[in-house]
């Protein structure tokens, strides 16, 4: 579009803004006419974009040539969240969501790549961590060394599962706080994937 507006558009502004300071993320927009002298719609065919398909999200990796587009699950799942989400797991690069803590989700994605000897060792830097934490991050702390022991006591298979759990649960009818809640839960998970795993 070449006047983007709307909801979407909004949702996309925030990640602008979230994002702007960031060293390993550029996000840009590109406007689309399909009238009058058509700019940038070669772009656009070149990556089978539709005009009924706009706002369309692509990321573009390093080193990569072809693009992975963003494709919402449900058509009000198009949140600056859930694009931040989709970032952060497919690219590496660190966004915060809702919920998450910079230094717990390193120690996640250290987690996620160690042997069980070294994962023994980053569940107690966890515990300690967490008690240097204010108390408004010490609940998501307890998610992460949770998550950490669950892992420990029933392999990555529980990274899956415990997924899939909150998912249903997010499908169900909620109190804005439980469902704030959940999503949180999910947000401290996908800490735990590895990339090609979503």
């Amino acid at each position: 579009m070449p006047f983007p507006y709307g909801e979407k558009h909004e949702q996309y502004a925030q990640i602008a803004a979230a994002t702007k300071d960031s060293h390993d993320l550029l996000v840009g927009e590109v406007r689309v006419k399909d009238y009058g002298n058509k700019d940038n719609s070669d772009l656009a065919a070149r990556y089978g974009i539709k005009s009924e398909s706009f706002p369309a999200v692509l990321l573009f990796l390093q080193g990569k040539t072809e693009p992975i587009p963003f494709v919402p699950e449900k058509e009000n799942d198009f949140t600056a969240d859930s694009i931040k989400r989709f970032i952060k797991i497919k690219s590496g690069v660190y966004l915060g969501l809702p919920g998450c803590v910079e230094q717990l989700d390193r120690l996640a994605e250290e987690f996620r790549t160690s042997g069980e000897k070294d994962r023994m060792e980053i569940l107690n830097k966890a515990k300690v961590f967490e008690e240097t934490l204010p108390e408004t991050q010490r609940a998501a702390a307890k998610v992460y060394v949770k998550t950490m022991e669950r892992i420990l006591e029933r392999g990555d298979v529980f990274v899956q599962t415990e997924q899939t759990r909150i998912e249903g649960i997010l499908k169900g009818k909620l109190s804005n706080e439980k469902k704030r809640t959940m999503e949180e839960k999910r947000n401290i998970l996908h800490s735990f994937l590895y990339r090609d795993e979503l």
